[in-house]
């Protein structure tokens, strides 16, 4: 049972701590002070929203655990920690002796049979007062920048989401792990499971129904800093340690570790404490945001009451039996967005139960990228993995338009629409048919494309090919196929790497979805590939002065593309295949016809 204080001994207990945050040195126990066997209490919230005490012993102090950084330990009593040990979510809860404020619980040790944690020591914790206020995330994840190839490949798998929402648990400091709770609503099964191999806990959140005013936050009030919020919500919590006027130091160890950073910051209530041998943990509803984190350092979190955190808001229309949208908002920190991306709308796909399983996905998204205008881009999943293979899809793309070198972009919003069939769709391609394989420039070519659908069943498409008037005598290979590969061979080929932002943004608009039935002209030319510009047909003087530039400015090509040529389908497509024509010189020559019986060739 936990034991509540008296109203006059609480009563007495905020006057201490509202002296305390005037911010006098004299109301600081210093580390140099610390002795083995001293007691003190502290505050951390167990039920409800007001702080409730505890008591602790000194066992000592852990000195230069690295560089500059000693801990306190010490074994803790009451409000049941005798058998929980340390709390996930008593991170950053104040500790006192003789009244004065020693520092913050921060961390324990897993299946440790006794109550025993470390202490961060207040006195580093004020210094991130004095910290730099303001700007962006100044420090990085460490993770490796997603670029274009990436983004095109499409080759990424779920250890790309798995490995970012693991780089949000702080260092372990000795084997030990912070006292920090994740926490989730609104997650389904396929969404909780990537986010639990990434934090590793994970603990669910309900809506807070009594709201904590932000004038109630006070030193053992449970607080949490916000990545997702709106219909689903993801946050990490602790426990305020410290409050002077509107700012607050929190945590008593990194969250991200990133230095300046902006991130909404928001009360919670706790509906009760359950013991486990592993980690203990807190029952707790998230309540309002009141205010925004600024700081994030290995000693602790510095925030402001009031303050506001930029989100960028997440809309995803469902357009299943029942039209339903999910309205968010994800935080705004580039190396974080394309995961809290990805995750959101795995996690909306499982509102809807017939959108689970094998299936055929269409997904178009939408960004609002500001003063660059906006960039929306389709594509089409199919099969057991359609699911996955869209969010990381869109986290390719974010994470490109985040994290690239080109320029820095900013973005307003996003919005995704999907639909979805409850079986797969995808069709291959079987053959494809030229209406003549001898031809001139400037005429037009039929081209009948046979598919099989998902069953099996046999079906035509006939495209028009304009060739262009300028085609050179030789052979033109007219590649057949679904966007997705179409716009891979014409990537190959041509080489170019954008050279600015607005290049890249282009070509991002330009990608084909797999839906689409697209046909590419190659033919022999002599032309160059330079950073954002092909140049599929020189003079060979003009070759030849450019060959003559370093070859990171200039690449030779030996095949030109043409013009693309194509239909949309009903469904996804799958395949490639190689029609060559004989382009005949620009002169009279008798036809005859001819009956083409290709069907296509891959190589």
């Amino acid at each position: 049972m936990h034991r509540t204080l008296c109203s006059c001994a609480l009563a007495a207990l905020a006057l201490l701590v509202t002296t305390g945050a005037a911010g006098a040195q004299d109301d600081v126990f210093p580390l140099a002070q610390i002795e083995r066997g001293q007691r003190g209490y502290g505050l951390s919230v167990f039920e409800g929203t007001e702080p409730e005490r505890f008591e602790f012993e000194v066992i000592g102090v852990w000195r230069n655990v690295q560089p500059d950084v000693s801990y306190i330990l010490a074994e803790f009593s009451g409000q049941g920690l005798e058998q929980t040990g340390v709390i996930a979510g008593m991170s950053g809860s104040p500790v006192y002796i003789d009244g004065r404020l020693v520092g913050a619980v921060s961390f324990a040790w897993p299946f440790s049979k006794e109550p025993v944690g470390g202490i961060t020591p207040i006195e580093s914790m004020r210094e991130l007062l004095d910290a730099h206020r303001g700007g962006a995330a100044s420090a990085s994840l460490g993770m490796e920048p997603i670029d274009l190839s990436t983004v095109l490949a499409g080759d990424l798998d779920e250890s790309v989401l798995v490995d970012t929402f693991a780089r949000l648990w702080p260092e372990p400091v000795g084997g030990a792990r912070p006292g920090l709770q994740w926490l989730a609503s609104g997650f389904g099964s396929d969404s909780r499971r990537l986010l639990t191999a990434g934090l590793g806990e994970l603990a669910t959140a309900g809506s807070g129904q009594a709201q904590l005013a932000p004038d109630d936050l006070e030193p053992g009030s449970s607080v949490s800093g916000v990545l997702i919020d709106g219909d689903f919500r993801l946050a990490a919590t602790g426990t305020v340690t410290d409050r002077i006027d509107d700012r607050v130091l929190a945590f008593g160890h990194a969250f991200l570790g990133l230095g300046q950073l902006s991130l909404p910051m928001a009360t919670s209530e706790v509906v009760t404490v359950l013991s486990s041998q592993a980690s203990s943990f807190k029952v707790t509803n998230l309540g309002q945001i009141v205010g925004a984190f600024d700081f994030d350092h290995s000693a602790g979190f510095r925030g402001e009451i009031g303050g506001v955190a930029p989100m960028v808001p997440l809309t995803i229309a469902l357009a299943g039996r029942v039209p339903r949208q999910v309205d968010l908002r994800v935080a705004a920190l580039p190396e974080l967005t394309p995961a809290l991306l990805a995750i959101s709308v795995l996690g909306s796909l499982e509102v809807d139960p017939e959108a689970a399983g094998s299936r055929s996905i269409d997904m178009v998204v939408r960004y609002d990228l500001g003063e660059l205008g906006p960039l929306a881009m389709r594509q089409s999943f199919d099969g057991p993995a359609a699911a996955i293979e869209m969010v990381l899809h869109l986290f390719a793309i974010t994470g490109f338009l985040q994290q690239n070198r080109l320029g820095e972009v900013e973005i307003g919003s996003v919005e995704v629409d999907v639909a979805w069939r409850t079986e797969p769709q995808l069709a291959e391609l079987r053959g494809a048919h030229a209406s003549r394989t001898r031809v001139r420039p400037g005429e037009s070519v039929e081209m009948a494309v046979d598919i099989a659908g998902y069953r099996g069943e046999i079906f035509r498409r006939n495209i028009t090919i304009e060739l262009p008037s300028d085609l050179p005598a030789g052979r033109l290979s007219l590649f057949v196929g679904d966007g997705i590969s179409i716009d891979a061979a014409r990537l190959a080929v041509e080489r170019s790497q954008p050279a600015s932002l607005r290049q890249a943004l282009d070509l991002l608009a330009s990608l084909r979805s797999r839906k689409e039935l697209r046909v590419l002209g190659m033919f022999p030319g002599q032309g160059l590939s330079m950073p954002g510009a092909v140049l599929p047909r020189l003079p060979d003087s003009i070759r030849s002065l450019w060959g003559a530039a370093p070859s990171a400015s200039a690449l030779p090509l030996a095949i030109a593309v043409t013009e693309q040529e194509g239909t949309e389908l009903d469904v996804p497509l799958g395949g490639l295949l190689r029609v060559d024509l004989q382009v005949e010189p620009e002169q009279p020559w008798r036809s005859e016809p001819e009956t083409n019986n290709n069907h296509g060739r891959s190589d």
